[in-house]
């Protein structure tokens, strides 16, 4: 957080600025602003301001005889000291409520897929969800599927409903009946483990005596082994409708839009510019040059954790350009990171 170093009228100022700025996407002028926002001063007095913020750091000019715009460092200004928190109007809760509402009994999947769409619908920008990570699961049930000799898709499913694809070689294996049996003895023996437990069972039974001298069994387990030896899962991330992107003027230059969008389908880009929320309590705002990821360094990101009693599960959030109305992209998570914990606290 940015200390306070401005004077009332320097703050005044640039509040002013911010949310003309944010609502028009234009630079923003003193005369403008005087007439606009009753400042009480020339706008003579108003342009001198806007000069001392823009030798601070605050503003920026992009070009002599145009008006001032707020840089990184001015839109933090304004988030850490200088906005005022607005609640989620009725109807956006509303909407917010029903579309997570509906999708409650369904699989987590779809639940965090509605969520992401639901909040780029509401807040016309990018939808944002993380689900959480597969060693924070429970087993529920695995099928092995047969897609070429020596070739497997593994279907791993949790307790709570998510559900993980993912293809293991298996040379030692031709027949699907083969694997209908590994797979019954392996949700027989693993039913109800925690999952970051789960490849542990299976190293220790693969050390009884049984398993030595029972072939099925023994390709059982080292084909289940297989299909956990991975590094900690990050969690699946949920992107709602990246193309609201697109309806923010900043974005429609084809460059940029390409290196968004390319962001958007890295996962584990997603997951690092969510990891404050995921680490840190309450509302976690990176604005611009805060963002670890040089794609996303013109975009602010809005997100929250949310989870079931104590504990943390996901993330939700908003991905914008950094002249985002700030203090309604804030409600906006704030609300839906509270219904997300509801709905899962009663699941």
């Amino acid at each position: 957080m940015i200390e306070p170093i401005l004077s009332d009228r320097d703050e005044r100022i640039l509040g002013a600025v911010v949310e003309e700025y944010v609502q028009t996407a234009e630079p923003v002028g003193s005369r403008n602003l005087v007439k606009k926002y009753r400042l009480g001063i020339s706008p003579a007095t108003v342009r001198n301001v806007m000069a001392d913020l823009e030798e601070l750091g605050f503003l920026s000019q992009p070009h002599t005889s145009a008006g001032r715009q707020p840089t990184d460092l001015g839109y933090r200004y304004y988030v850490d000291h200088l906005m005022r928190p607005r609640p989620l109007p009725a109807n956006r809760r509303r909407q917010i409520r029903r579309r997570i509402e509906r999708s409650a009994e369904q699989a987590l999947e779809e639940l965090l897929e509605a969520t992401s769409r639901a909040l780029s619908q509401v807040a016309h920008q990018v939808g944002v969800v993380v689900a959480p990570p597969l060693e924070m699961s429970v087993f529920r049930h695995i099928d092995f599927v047969m897609l070429r000799p020596g070739r497997v898709l593994v279907i791993l499913v949790s307790q709570s409903g998510v559900v993980h694809h993912r293809p293991v070689d298996a040379p030692e294996v031709d027949r699907q009946a083969d694997l209908d049996r590994m797979a019954n003895y392996l949700n027989t023996l693993l039913e109800g483990l925690p999952l970051v437990s789960v490849r542990e069972r299976i190293l220790a039974e693969m050390e009884d005596e049984r398993a030595r001298y029972d072939r099925m069994l023994r390709q059982a387990l080292e084909l289940g082994s297989r299909a956990l030896d991975r590094r900690p899962s990050e969690g699946d991330v949920y992107v709602g409708e990246p193309v609201r992107i697109l309806e923010q003027p900043e974005f429609r230059d084809f460059e940029k839009m390409r290196q968004i969008f390319e962001a958007f389908e890295r996962k584990g880009i997603l997951i690092r510019i969510l990891d404050r929320a995921l680490s840190g309590p309450g509302i976690q705002v990176t604005i611009g040059g805060e963002n670890p990821v040089p794609d996303l360094r013109e975009c602010s990101i809005v997100a929250r954790s949310y989870g079931r009693g104590d504990r943390t599960l996901g993330a939700v959030g908003v991905i914008g350009p950094t002249r985002m109305p700030y203090p309604e992209v804030i409600g906006l998570v704030e609300y839906t990171a509270r219904i997300l914990s509801e709905v899962l606290q009663r699941g």
